[in-house]
C-alpha cells in the first residue's frame, strides 16, 4: 500500500536563493542539504507538519514557467496573499475563483527562480 509521496521535484537556477526564499518567505525547512554532484547539493525542504517535501533540482534555460510547478493548499488564500505580499512576494494573479471549480479560490505567484506557483483553497 502507498502512504506519501515522499518528495516532488522543483527546479532552480540557484539553490541558495531559493533555499532562502522558501525558508524565510514561504516558512519551510531544510530537511537535508548534502553534496550531489559538482557543484550541485541534494536539498531537500518540507513544511511543517507535512509529510511530502521539495527536492530543489537543476533548472535549464528555456524551462517552461507558466504552469504552476508547486501547487500549495492553504486556510485562507486572501489571508495568505496579503502576508506574502508584505514579504515582497509579485502575484501574477490575485485571489480569485478557479475555472476548474467555482468553490476553489486561488492565486498565482512567482517564486525566486521565476517558477509559478499556486495557492488554492482546497
Amino acid at each position: 500500500m502507498i502512504n506519501f509521496i515522499k518528495f516532488s521535484e522543483l527546479p532552480v537556477f540557484d539553490q541558495d536563493r531559493a533555499i532562502e526564499f522558501y525558508t524565510e518567505v514561504m516558512g519551510f525547512r531544510v530537511k537535508q542539504d548534502t553534496h550531489h554532484h559538482g557543484t550541485w547539493r541534494w536539498v531537500e525542504l518540507e513544511i511543517p507538519g507535512a509529510e511530502t517535501r521539495i527536492v530543489l533540482t537543476e533548472k535549464h534555460p528555456g524551462a517552461d514557467d507558466d504552469h504552476p510547478q508547486l501547487v500549495l493548499v492553504v486556510d485562507d488564500v486572501p489571508e495568505v496573499y496579503e502576508e506574502l505580499k508584505m514579504k515582497g512576494v509579485a502575484f501574477t494573479q490575485e485571489p480569485a475563483p478557479a475555472p476548474w471549480r467555482s468553490t476553489e479560490i486561488y492565486a498565482l505567484f512567482k517564486d525566486s527562480e521565476s517558477n509559478t506557483i499556486l495557492i488554492g483553497s482546497e
